[in-house]
């Protein structure tokens, strides 16, 4: 049998698995030989390729892929050949782009060795098979061309998915690209640069919400409604397990976040105020450490995400204050870290009996994040701002933010059903301009925004002043509130004010209201011979709460004192102190209940005076 063969015009030279074949021009003359064969030996694998100009040395490397069992021979850098360390070479070596990346991915700061080993299995699988020998100076072996084939190839590729076998997802291929820019960037940057440009940057990705016609789960975000959280809560059997559940859909925290919650990081710091310190999560160790607790996932993670009280409550029910400081608020019983293997099957239990009972839709599949999208989705809906939403769940950037709900703003998809009817020449009913929620205020002479608490109206120029004190009040006082932006015209219909320099606009505020830890003594009541009324026995004793300063109560004094008659036929006079300093409060109020007695026997109930209410500070 000849060692070569004719195929059409080109003249191929065969042996083992790899082959030479003959290039040649239009003329029908030889030009150069190339060296063919699929890594690994698999007849599905990638098609490897180096070109030569002789012949002979095209048979040589093609007897060294076959030696190597079809791989690249060791120490080969494609287009360049064999690189001998010990002659000096050893810089050819490293620039060998499997090489290369090893060494940028060893060089990253910051990142955890999880994550190092993460990248490395993704570049063996999925990159070292088309570059692993390229160089990565050579414009030739990256560049627009040999990039895009490689994302052409990839989106032709099937991965596991769970227990199924699926074409690679887009989101999984901008990933992998996006670890491929990385590394060529790197030698983009390289002093002195070792490319001119990165050609990813010259690549176009498909779309990463196309999973294909035939994915109808896909990678979509399950927004559930509030009443069937509550419904699939009704389905676990374990009380822990309902708490845990309502306390992720209550504060919108990771799974690596809430199972890494010790009692130290609740806190109850202020009458009426409860929080969850979010400062560090579960990580994954490298391979065969298991997991560990490390940083959040971000600065931005690390954060503290006020609670209403009913679910401070709950963490009470659950043995909260009986906890030592450094023990897991969820754990798996015995004080350790919950696997979520386990929990995913009661998890999955509880949606699958929620359906049974008409608790949720059978053609919802949610899985436990997507109690976080569902969290995020409830404060949108309620009027938070993107911004808020981006704190509290603690994402680095707000892109990530509006590219994740940002088509749940109501006030967009309002906007836009009005300019369709704009376009038509529609005249909707309500013709009052409906200015989009929470961005950037360029005049504000023309719009505010407004700050419902309770029944009480504030107006701000900066939408995170609003943001900010709406946030601190719900927590505080609970309650509804929400945050609008509004006309300036309609702020002085409904607060009031004339045209002009009083026009109800100097109410308007440009930073966030101040705020006092008050103090509060009384009151002591006596009748009009100067006995005490009998009154609550913690009375006279101090209460602490925070103070707003567009309330009453609010004083930068150190203390008030006040003594006054009360209306009414009773005839009692009434002493109470407040302020921001207990013990210049406790004196003030000592100093009331005398005067509330030298006054006492004055009160015109009691006697025919014309002296009306008396009150001193």
């Amino acid at each position: 049998m000849p060692p070569w063969e004719h195929r059409g015009n080109i003249r191929v030279v065969s042996g083992g698995m790899a082959s030479v074949v003959a290039r040649k021009n239009k003329a029908g003359e030889i030009t150069s030989y190339q060296v063919k064969w699929r890594l690994g030996g698999s007849a599905s694998a990638d098609w490897q390729t180096e070109r030569f100009d002789d012949e002979d040395s095209a048979t040589v490397f093609k007897e060294a892929v076959d030696e190597a069992g079809q791989l690249w021979p060791p120490g080969w850098v494609k287009g360049k050949g064999y690189i001998d360390q010990a002659a000096g070479d050893v810089d050819e070596l490293r620039y060998r782009f499997d090489n290369w990346a090893r060494e940028c991915i060893g060089n990253r700061t910051g990142v955890s060795e999880k994550y190092r080993e993460d990248c490395i299995r993704e570049l063996e699988t999925y990159l070292f098979p088309t570059f692993g020998n390229c160089d990565v100076r050579s414009a030739e072996h990256f560049s627009k061309a040999t990039v895009s084939s490689w994302v052409n190839a990839m989106t032709k590729t099937y991965v596991w998915r769970g227990s199924k076998r699926k074409l690679m997802s887009p989101k999984t291929l901008k990933n992998l690209h996006g670890l491929l820019s990385g590394i060529l960037k790197e030698a983009v940057i390289h002093e002195p640069p070792l490319r001119d440009r990165n050609p990813c940057d010259l690549t176009r990705l498909p779309r990463t919400d196309d999973d294909g016609i035939e994915d109808d789960e896909g990678e979509d975000i399950e927004f559930l409604e509030p009443e069937e959280v509550a419904g699939i809560v009704s389905c676990f059997n374990r009380p822990e397990d309902r708490i845990f559940v309502r306390m992720t859909y209550g504060t919108g925290m990771r799974w690596g976040e809430i199972t890494a919650l010790a009692r130290s990081h609740a806190r109850n710091p202020k009458p009426g105020v409860f929080e969850l310190r979010v400062a560090r999560a579960w990580k994954r160790g490298k391979r065969g450490t298991g997991f560990y607790l490390g940083a959040p996932k971000s600065k931005a993670g690390r954060r503290t995400v006020d609670i209403t009280e009913g679910l401070w409550q709950e963490l009470l029910d659950l043995g909260l204050a009986g906890m030592q400081r450094k023990a897991l608020i969820f754990h798996n019983g015995q004080g350790e870290r919950i696997v979520y293997s386990t929990f995913y099957e009661r998890w999955m239990a509880a949606v699958a009996k929620a359906k049974e009972r008409g608790l949720l839709p059978d053609w919802k599949f949610p899985t436990f994040h997507d109690l976080r999208h569902s969290h995020a989705a409830a404060l949108i809906s309620a009027g938070h701002s993107l911004t808020y939403v981006q704190r509290r769940l603690g994402h680095e950037s707000i892109k990530t933010t509006s590219d994740t709900y940002g088509h749940l703003l109501k006030t967009a998809h309002k906007a836009a059903l009005a300019t369709i009817d704009a376009v038509l020449g529609i005249q909707g009913g309500n013709q009052e301009e409906d200015i989009p929620e929470n961005i950037p205020v360029k005049n504000p002479g023309q719009s505010l925004y407004v700050a419902h608490l309770g029944a009480r109206l504030l107006g701000f120029w900066d939408v995170e002043h609003a943001e900010t004190t709406a946030e601190r009040w719900a927590a505080e006082r609970g309650g509804a509130v929400r945050v609008e932006r509004m006309t300036c015209e309609w702020w002085i219909r409904t607060v009031g004010g004339e045209v002009g320099s009083n026009n109800g606009l100097k109410g308007v505020r440009s930073e966030v209201p101040h705020r006092a830890y008050i103090w509060e003594v009384g009151p002591a009541v006596y009748a009009a011979d100067g006995s005490e009324v009998v009154a609550d026995a913690g009375a006279h004793e101090p209460r602490g709460r925070w103070v707003w300063d567009f309330e009453d109560a609010y004083t930068e004094e150190p203390a008030h004192a006040s003594a006054q008659w009360r209306p009414g036929p009773a005839t009692e006079t009434e002493a109470r102190a407040w302020g921001p300093d207990p013990e210049a409060v406790r004196a003030a109020y000592a100093t009331a209940r005398a005067n509330a007695l030298r006054i006492c026997s004055l009160n015109p109930a009691a006697r025919s005076v014309e002296d009306g209410q008396q009150t001193l500070t």
